[in-house]
Parts: C-alpha cells; sequence; structure tokens
C-alpha cells in the first residue's frame, strides 16, 4: 500500500514542481520585459542634438515630430521643467516622422543644425506649427522665412532638403525609434526608461526619481 502511494504521489509532486518552476521563469520573463531598459547605443547616437549640460545626471531623449499637434501642445510643458533643471537635465532631441510635411521640416531643422541654429528653429517649428502644418504647397518657402528671421545662411540652408547626410541622420532615428518601441510622439525616454505618462506632473516626478538615485 505504502509503495503505491510512493508511485501516486511521485508523479504529482513532479507536476507541482513543473508547474512552479514554469510559472516563476514566466514570470521573471515579465519582470525583465517591464523594466528592461532599451540599449543606450539606440537611444544616444553620434550627431544628436543635445540641450544642457553633458555631466547632467538624467538625460532626457525626445523622439518627435515636427507636424505633430501632441509635441507642439507638449512642447511648452517640456521646456518648462527642463528650465527647472538647468544643471541636472540634458535634452536630445530625436525624429520620428509621420505627417506628411514631417521629412521637409526635419530637414530644415538639419539645415539650421548645421549652421548653429537647431534649438531655435526646433522653438519655430513647434510654437508657429499652424503656419506650415499640413499644407498640401510645399512649405520650403515658410522654413525659408524662419531662416531668414534666424539669420541663416539661405543658399546652404535650401541644400539641406537633398543632403545625404541629413537624410541618413533621419532613417537612424527613425530605424531606432522602432527599435525602440517609439510608437507615437512625443515619446520620451528618461535615463533609457519610456515616459508612460505624458504630463507636466509625470515628466517631473520621473527626473526627481533619477535624480536621488
Amino acid at each position: 500500500m505504502k509503495k503505491d502511494i510512493k508511485f501516486i504521489l511521485l508523479p504529482i509532486a513532479a507536476i507541482i514542481l513543473f508547474a512552479v518552476t514554469l510559472w516563476y521563469v514566466n514570470g521573471k520573463k515579465e519582470e525583465e520585459i517591464t523594466t528592461a531598459t532599451p540599449p543606450q547605443a539606440t537611444l544616444l547616437r553620434e550627431g544628436n542634438y543635445t540641450k544642457g549640460p553633458a555631466s547632467a545626471k538624467v538625460t532626457v531623449v525626445e523622439f518627435f515630430d515636427p507636424e505633430c499637434e501632441g509635441c507642439a501642445a507638449f512642447h511648452p510643458i517640456l521646456q518648462k521643467v527642463i528650465s527647472e533643471y538647468p544643471n541636472d537635465v540634458q535634452l536630445v532631441a530625436r525624429y520620428m516622422l509621420f505627417h506628411g510635411n514631417s521629412h521637409f521640416a526635419a530637414l530644415a531643422l538639419e539645415g539650421a543644425g548645421k549652421q548653429g541654429k537647431f534649438w531655435e528653429m526646433y522653438n519655430f517649428m513647434l510654437e508657429r506649427q499652424n503656419e506650415w502644418s499640413h499644407q498640401k504647397e510645399p512649405v520650403n518657402s515658410i522654413f525659408e522665412k524662419f531662416a531668414r528671421e534666424l539669420n541663416l545662411n539661405i543658399e546652404e540652408f535650401n541644400k539641406s532638403y537633398e543632403d545625404i547626410t541629413f537624410k541618413a541622420a533621419l532613417a537612424k532615428d527613425m530605424a531606432d525609434g522602432h527599435q525602440l518601441g517609439v510608437q507615437g510622439t512625443p515619446t520620451f525616454f528618461i535615463n533609457g526608461k519610456m515616459l508612460m505618462r505624458l504630463s507636466y506632473q509625470d515628466l517631473k516626478e520621473a527626473i526627481e526619481s533619477e535624480l536621488k538615485r
């Protein structure tokens, strides 16, 4: 009788052990998926435009689309939060382009950046988005107007739209964005961690959390 019970209990114990092991492994995998940070090589590339000290403890990477209404709406919030941490936060701009005129705008931004005015053009693109976004006619003339206001060399600036180096930079950002799971704009990564909710408070809390580490 004892032998029979032993033969019955052994398979049951094995099944229970297998189930517990499977639960643990799946749980670990899920934990790794939800807490893992993306590889830094795809978040930060040589040539990315940055704002703030390189020694900053917190790096905020923004994947943005110049023609995205959400990016324009969140722009003043982002600027306000960043301004509150002048020595502790560095902002990195990267492209994720979904709209019709976005590529032209991004190339114009690269052209302005080549002449040292990336962030000025970035502000123009987002703060004056209603002047150029979602237009069917070419927007180059509007961007040229922005360039003139920034005192850029217009001849050099107008070469931006055919610059293969600029186009390659855009393609690299897009590829990295897809790899990182960016599905909309703006999308932010705070020291490698994707910001799940967009608000002044959420962004500020994410930065504060990293500063306390």
